[in-house]
């Protein structure tokens, strides 16, 4: 009894290298892969089971063999408290009042406030003037009266909590083994037209993403937040005062790096490498969710509604500002039932980008959403009306697809068929590619493959 004992082996007994390749096994898809292509929404990064997390919790060596996979997809969710206050000249006069109570900063900002409204005279009290000449502060410890100023104004930032993680990714030597953050928020900026805020928040943007990738080096960041946040994250616009009409509470926007390519880039003129997100590393792969776009359609003269051209803008800043060697290979575009006027416009951006091999489209719910078989959710929108602007998008595609300069074996994808009708409708679409003389092979449903081998001389009508 005592022989067999002695040799008797438990699993603890395994070396750490083998237990990291039985914790493996437990690594689910996280769901920032599997839910990006369903309606956005705060869950994006809520999973059901974390075995991985469980076992973590089973003893201390379980604990630190887990700990490179367990951090390998990571959240960060932005500050919900505002803490940025508009100076204007009525809240100078009552800072008057409040001298001998205020803090060192706060009379800092009364004493070089008061001086300049004072060389705006009168006009400065108007109401009318705030857009123009108030100065947004950033509220610091100490800052009482500031704290109790009724309209206090939120600007992305982090929590202070990211500190303690960035010392804890440190202590565990977790930087290369963090391949995927995930940024959101449900906070909505509401300042993009003061004018005076455009400045603070570049800096405050910055600041977020100089802050990550000092500590972190991910290859994979998926930002999720409201479109109005989302510019500001991504340091471009909207161009559309028709937000209201569309059902987008957030929008996705995700940026992938092969690792295996672009080595040494980081030190070339191919690209600004500023502080901007997207200038942050030589991107291959870009992916956008903007969601659903059906409540539009039950508004008056629903064809005139403009959606946020955040992605178009995105598009278009990085062909004119990325070299070739160092742009996308990869896209895709994922939104419900999209105007196609809007579809235009990426493809017009998509024309600037001559490195593409990769193209997905998705322009109508899954089998995740109920959206069509729901009348709550649709409104007063006509399903004829949404079909119509969907078969008109493919058009724009399929033109697309016949003119762009693909190279051999380039991928097109499309998400749309899962259901019998609309699997008939791509395949139908695709049959207008011999026409525009570009050969397409299909490799299964839904994808297709450039192959110049089949091109077709086109002949000119008479």
């Amino acid at each position: 009894m005592n022989e067999t004992a002695e040799y008797r082996t438990t699993i603890t007994s395994l070396p750490n290298e083998l237990l990291l390749q039985i914790a493996s096994h437990l690594e689910l898809q996280p769901p920032s892969i599997t839910k990006f292509a369903h309606k956005p929404s705060s869950g994006l990064t809520d999973a059901e089971a974390g075995p991985l997390k469980a076992l973590s919790a089973v003893s201390w060596r379980w604990r630190k063999i887990v700990l490179p996979i367990l951090f390998r997809y990571s959240r960060i969710a932005l500050d919900r408290e505002p803490q940025w206050v508009p100076i204007d000249a009525r809240l100078i006069e009552t800072l008057q009042s409040q001298l001998t109570k205020l803090s060192n900063h706060e009379l800092q900002i009364y004493t070089r406030m008061r001086s300049r409204f004072k060389s705006t005279s009168m006009f400065a009290f108007n109401e009318a003037f705030d857009d123009v000449l108030i100065t947004l502060c950033r509220i610091r410890d100490g800052d009482e009266f500031l704290k109790s100023v009724p309209h206090i104004h939120w600007l992305p930032h982090l929590p202070k909590s990211y500190a303690d993680f960035g010392t804890f990714v440190v202590q565990h030597n977790l930087k290369n083994h963090i391949k995927s953050l995930v940024l959101m928020t449900e906070k909505e900026y509401e300042l993009q037209h003061v004018v005076t805020a455009e400045a603070p928040l570049s800096r405050a943007v910055a600041e977020i993403w100089s802050q990550i990738f000092s500590c972190l080096e991910p290859s994979r960041v998926v930002v999720a937040a409201p479109p109005s946040t989302l510019a500001g994250l991504l340091d471009t616009q909207m161009l559309s005062s028709d937000t209201w009409a569309f059902d987008m509470n957030m929008h996705y926007i995700e940026l992938v790096h092969d690792e295996r390519t672009h080595i040494g880039h980081r030190n070339s003129s191919c690209r600004p490498w500023d502080t901007t997100l997207i200038h942050r590393k030589p991107w291959s792969h870009l992916g956008y969710n903007e969601g659903s776009s059906i409540t539009a359609y039950s508004t008056y003269e629903y064809h005139l509604k403009q959606s946020p051209k955040i992605l178009y803008l995105t598009l278009l800043r990085l062909a004119k500002e990325t070299q070739d060697c160092c742009n996308i290979r990869s896209f895709s575009f994922i939104g419900v039932f999209p105007f196609g006027t809007n579809v235009t416009a990426i493809i017009r951006a998509l024309h600037r980008v001559r490195t593409l091999r990769d193209v997905h489209f998705k322009l109508a719910p899954g089998l995740e959403n109920d959206l069509l078989s729901t009348p709550g959710k649709m409104g007063r929108a006509l399903p004829s009306d949404l079909w119509l602007e969907w078969s008109d998008c493919y058009k724009i595609i399929a033109s697309f697809l016949g003119v762009y300069e693909f190279q051999d074996g380039s991928v097109f994808r499309s998400g749309d068929c899962e259901g019998d009708w609309s699997a008939n409708e791509v395949e139908s679409f695709q049959q207008l590619l011999p026409n525009k003389g570009a050969g397409w092979r299909k490799i299964e449903l839904g994808v297709w493959a450039r192959d110049h081998g089949q091109d077709e001389d086109l002949v000119p009508m008479t």
